[in-house]
């Protein structure tokens, strides 16, 4: 793995990666998603789920890591348990939102830019985001191509073996 992919590698290859539309809540900690764009499979999606709906145990929320909600857009780290999905506990998803009419991908960290550990390509797209003091927003296209690389490298480590 190269230097440049080591940002959410770990989690990208322990939990599969699905774009979803949270559209409703039907139990208690139980969200329903519709499925628009699966990123990795094998940990509980599988290339059928697309345009469908899902079910999964959302995270509780702790420490500025918001639950998701009814409504909310995201890009969503799932796996499968005893057959049952459930979204990573830790910054289990990012929220996805429009500021000032671009998508951004919501993190959880506060200045992200700011850490030399980053990826350049997520440092220089990156900004506040204007609703979360704790929050880094990331331009949406460019989380989607980092996230397709370090899925792509992971792919290739896994070939070698």
């Amino acid at each position: 793995m190269s230097e440049e992919l080591v940002f959410l590698s770990e989690k990208v290859a322990r939990y599969d990666l699905v774009f979803v539309n949270i559209v409703d809540a039907p139990r208690p900690q139980v969200l329903r998603a519709k499925i628009e764009r699966i990123y990795t499979t094998g940990k509980g999606i599988d290339s059928t789920f697309l345009g469908s709906e899902i079910e999964f145990v959302r995270s509780g929320g702790t420490w500025g890591d918001v639950a998701l909600i009814v409504g909310d857009q995201a890009i969503l780290f799932v796996k499968s348990i005893s057959g049952e999905l459930y979204e990573d506990p830790w910054r289990g998803h990012m929220l996805v939102e429009q500021i000032e009419g671009a998508s951004y991908a919501i993190f959880q960290y506060k200045e992200l830019w700011l850490r030399e550990d980053i990826p350049s390509s997520i440092r220089t797209c990156s900004r506040q985001d204007p609703k979360r003091p704790y929050a880094t927003a990331i331009r949406l296209d460019v989380m989607e191509a980092y996230l397709s690389s370090v899925i792509e490298e992971l792919n290739n480590d896994a070939s070698k073996m």
